[in-house]
């Protein structure tokens, strides 16, 4: 059973969540987050200094929930082209179940200040890493063969950005099986000339 307290900070980050992705961060007062997570002021601030240390908060909560589902996903999946084709799916549902997290990652990016990374880039090395390991698991398995594995993760991971900014929506049944069948056997029609 949830406490008192995470059921709270959950509240206060959706709230956050919804101001800080439909208005700019100068707009949200830390009074409108708290009237939206039906909390009191002293609550907020029990939980979080100020804004700033709020909106970091929300991109750090973000990133355990992303972290989380990735790792649920990829694990009901077998084979390492089926477990690259989860984490593609993976990724463009969660970014989907939250609209405003793109927007709020570049915003968290471009004001970043201090000596250590942006929080988000952990993710990034992560996804990096988890798509290469995938790529040499199929190598090792049979099941496939990346010429260049870290570059080839780089614009799959790109890619899927691509896809999740401004691709079609709803989104195909199919669409991460056929993202992982283009970057690996490419996306010609006929085999290219070298």
């Amino acid at each position: 059973m949830r406490t008192k307290t995470l059921v709270q900070v959950e509240k206060i980050l959706e709230a956050a969540a919804r101001l800080f992705g439909t208005h700019r961060f100068h707009e949200v007062r830390m009074e409108d987050v708290a009237d939206a997570a039906d909390v009191g002021k002293g609550t907020l601030y029990r939980y979080f200094r100020d804004k700033e240390e709020l909106f970091t908060g929300l991109l750090e909560h973000a990133l355990k929930q992303f972290q989380e589902r990735i790792r649920e996903e990829v694990a009901k999946a077998s084979g390492a082209r089926d477990r690259l084709e989860a984490l593609v799916g993976a990724i463009i549902t969660y970014f989907d179940e939250h609209p405003h997290l793109m927007e709020l990652i570049q915003r968290g990016e471009l004001s970043h200040i201090g000596d250590k990374p942006f929080v988000w880039n952990y993710a990034r090395v992560g996804m990096l890493k988890q798509t290469t390991d995938l790529f040499e698991e199929g190598r090792v398995r049979g099941e496939f063969a990346v010429g260049d594995p870290e570059l080839t993760a780089m614009l799959l991971l790109g890619g899927i950005r691509t896809v999740i900014r401004i691709g079609v929506k709803p989104r195909p049944a199919d669409l991460p099986r056929r993202i992982v069948q283009n970057v690996l056997c490419g996306a010609a029609a006929v085999p290219c000339l070298s």
